[in-house]
């Protein structure tokens, strides 16, 4: 979807590929606008692999070294929140709805909404760090998911807040 900056993210690739990062970006799901020539097109240029439909995505994260979620708007960013638990680094938008599942320069990089400049500075800057330095921010980024997402300390604060009223 537009939405979920997928333009943004595709123009940010570009530049890339163009300068010659080994990196490539898979796509799952669905589209709902009209994409599939671009998607075809990019596939043909190598940098792209177009999955559809996936039941279980849980293959495809734990092979991705990174996270990128460039979306205008979220209620909350469900697939921020799983990449992160799986020790994934995540790329999204400084927006309400994403930006709470990213410690920013720390589990992963915040980058300002409909900008594709900002999306491919921090994806740049995210290819340019080591390995180690990958794997530090994925796992900084599981552990901000057990601190602030962890189902059993919601539900106890909130049980909490329930009996104080």
């Amino acid at each position: 979807m537009k939405e979920k900056g997928i333009e943004e993210l595709f123009s940010a690739m570009e530049r890339l590929h163009a300068q010659g990062a080994d990196c490539y970006l898979d796509v799952l799901g669905g589209y709902e606008e009209n994409y599939g020539e671009t998607i075809r097109g990019y596939e043909e240029a190598g940098w792209l692999r177009y999955h559809g439909y996936q039941k279980d995505v849980r293959p495809f994260i734990a092979e991705a070294h990174c996270f990128v979620l460039p979306s205008y708007h979220e209620g909350m960013a469900n697939t921020n929140l799983e990449c992160a638990a799986m020790a994934r680094p995540v790329i999204t938008s400084d927006i309400p709805g994403c930006k709470e599942a990213v410690i920013d320069g720390q589990s992963g990089m915040l980058c300002r909404v409909r900008d594709a400049e900002s999306l491919y500075d921090a994806m740049s800057h995210f290819l340019q760090l080591s390995a180690a330095e990958k794997e530090a921010m994925g796992v900084a980024g599981r552990r901000h998911m057990e601190e602030v997402f962890d189902k059993r300390r919601v539900v106890a604060e909130t049980v909490r807040h329930l009996e104080m009223k």
